[in-house]
């Protein structure tokens, strides 16, 4: 009986697993689109002095990351990310770097 039900729980386990993954394939490729147009707009607006800017995209959650050197530039960043197609939210984890 133990066996039994083990044997069902693995099966169990496994199809989920296998659900997931394709699950969360399907979303990678739009993420990763989010991703690109992200940065594609940072590019195209001005790419600032003395920052480093990382795109994350999950689930059409942006995830910003990264440096920049004045206050406004990471809230320039923040406002171009949520102006691009398909973004839900911005989760902001952006610094602010010190040069002195």
């Amino acid at each position: 009986m133990a066996r039994r039900v083990l044997s069902v729980l693995c099966l169990v386990a496994l199809v989920s697993a296998l659900f997931c993954t394709f699950v969360l394939a399907a979303q990678t490729d739009r993420d990763l689109e989010i991703s690109a147009a992200v940065t594609e707009a940072l590019v195209r607006e001005n790419p600032f002095e003395y920052t480093h800017i990382d795109v994350k995209t999950f689930d059409g959650v942006v995830i910003l990351g990264g440096f920049v050197d004045e206050f406004y530039k990471m809230q320039r960043v923040i406002e171009i990310a949520r102006g691009v197609e398909g973004v839900k939210s911005v989760d902001n984890r952006i610094r602010i770097w010190d040069r002195d």
